[in-house]
């Protein structure tokens, strides 16, 4: 009896050694690189009809002719020889457009397997990414050298990515987002400290510092000197206790999700912000009172004056969508849910969607979400009739949002909302690109540009879904036609069924200081 307990005790205890064995090999062995499968070369578009992003009208039977250099030429008569060695694409009947931007993203250790292919099929060619590290590597968030590595990589045709333009901080939260033993400066107690984080991330690459929901008015405005001595800016979240005619003084670059205006222009805005800590009251009924006690003439005044500044706001519609959505089952059962590893939807997506359907009731037993998502729309809709600059992001990775494919969600609930196909194309396009300092080579298609465009089968100043009618995808000048598009696709699939990925992914999260204190908090 001993021996077969002595038995059975080794049996097990090679099993777990045998596990543990296969689990570290899971953590450090180099994972699946995705397809390359872009063609590179000379290439001649013909009898194509260019969407002109600027001026919203479309170049017809055009001819476009670029390589890895760029756009070399754009003739609208009909050309005569073809350059020696180039590609003919048969462009008759099909509409080039400028490849799209994702104005907020967040990037992972992960993100050139879960990632990256999911952009480029869904026709993202750049995007800004609004995290980062502190002063050291993280395990789950990607840091500005990463991002550089995998864009320099994907120019040279050596991996996938989009551009990444304008590289982010981690983001300043007001101290709470500071593990226990990294260096104090980073809780921005001082004016001081902040000039000694500005001046880290400034060594780090970062062209911004991304402000976040709880700093305090005084971190704010620490921030707002230190990062103008330095030649940084200010995105993100606008802090609670900040008014937004302080944020505008700052000079922000940018303001992110819809709630701006809504907490703005509620009434009793003061009163919330003098809260020590307004995120612990807002709940169901919060929300109904903002939504009931709307000071539409401040509201205007507000837009009015962000859209004379040179602040931006990116709305990410989707991420109230998920709210909104949570209590329907159609949206619960979305197809695209196969592109998301198994250990996200089990750890964030599914308890996040059901603490939304369960939570968004208010006393009097009604919904709150899809009445708070109706009026965030009309005020973007509004917000743009006063001319403030509206972007397109999505906030990806965030739950329900789906890489590279919500982009072209958020240009169809832009378009809801009340803007025109041109103008949501325009926040996705020209006015992204001119936003990042990069409108002179990227956002629309012209001679001497770089050559990130998208081919559809359908126009989408007719109708902007039509940007889903992807039928190839050009980045740098390599040409991913639709077959290589769809087997990007199909690896990420493939990437978020892996065990190794999902195993991956749990011990980068469990490994994060920066996690590990989010996930505490």
């Amino acid at each position: 009896m001993m021996r077969l307990a002595s038995r059975v005790f080794k049996i097990v205890a090679a099993a777990l050694v045998l596990s543990l064995v296969a689990i570290g090999f899971a953590v450090v062995a180099p994972l699946k690189e995705p397809p390359l499968s872009g063609a590179a070369g000379t290439y001649v578009v013909r009898n194509i009809n260019i969407v002109d992003v600027e001026s919203g009208e479309l170049i017809e039977n055009s001819t476009v002719i670029f390589d890895s250099k760029g756009i070399l030429s754009i003739q609208t008569n009909q050309l005569e020889s073809v350059p020696t060695n180039a590609t003919v694409i048969d462009g008759e009947n099909l509409y080039l457009m400028p490849g799209l931007w994702d104005m907020h993203t967040h990037s992972l250790k992960l993100s050139p397997q879960l990632h990256h292919p999911l952009f480029l099929r869904h026709g993202i060619t750049s995007i800004r990414d609004m995290s980062g590290c502190l002063d050291r590597d993280d395990s789950y968030w990607a840091c500005p050298v990463d991002r550089q590595r995998w864009e320099e990589a994907s120019l040279k045709q050596n991996g996938i990515s989009p551009r990444y333009h304008q590289q982010s901080s981690y983001q300043a939260n007001g101290g709470n987002e500071v593990p226990l033993n990294f260096p104090d400066y980073f809780r921005l107690d001082t004016l001081e400290d902040a000039r000694q984080a500005s001046a880290f991330f400034l060594s780090q690459g970062a062209d911004f510092i991304k402000t976040y929901s709880e700093l305090s008015q005084e971190q704010f405005e620490n921030l707002s000197l230190a990062v103008a001595e330095r030649g940084l800016s200010l995105a993100g979240h606008k802090p609670l206790k900040v008014p937004l005619v302080d944020a505008i003084e700052a000079q922000m670059s940018s303001i992110e999700h819809g709630r701006l205006f809504m907490f703005e222009c509620y009434q009793l805005i003061d009163s919330f912000r003098a809260e020590e800590n307004p995120l612990t009251i807002y709940n169901s009924n919060t929300i109904r009172d903002i939504m009931e006690l709307q000071d539409t003439e401040r509201c205007s005044e507000l837009m009015e004056l962000m859209a004379e500044s040179e602040t931006y706001w990116v709305p990410t519609l989707t991420t109230l969508k998920m709210s909104a959505m949570s209590r329907q089952a159609a949206y619960r059962t979305d197809s695209r849910l196969v592109e998301i590893p198994l250990i996200v939807k089990a750890l964030v997506w599914n308890p996040d969607i059901d603490r939304a359907a369960e939570s968004g009731f208010d006393e009097d037993g009604k919904f709150v979400h899809g009445d708070y998502f109706e009026m965030v729309s009309r005020q973007v809709a509004s917000a743009k009739a006063h001319g403030v600059k509206i972007l397109a992001g999505t906030d990806n990775i965030d739950t329900y949002v789906f890489t590279g494919s919500s982009l072209h969600d958020e240009l169809s609930m832009l378009v809801e909302a009340g803007l025109t196909p041109l103008q949501a194309l325009q926040s996705a396009t020209i006015d992204a690109a001119k936003y990042s300092g990069k409108g002179h080579e990227l956002g629309s298609i012209q001679v001497g540009k770089k050559a990130d465009m998208i081919l559809l089968t359908e126009n989408p100043l007719d109708d902007v879904r039509n940007t889903r009618s992807i039928t190839g995808v050009i980045f740098n000048g390599i040409y991913f036609d639709e077959s290589a598009l769809l087997g990007l696709q199909q690896y990420s699939i493939e990437m978020a069924r892996s065990w190794r990925i999902n195993l991956r992914y749990l011990a980068n999260l469990i490994m994060s200081p920066l996690m590990r204190v989010q996930l505490a908090d």
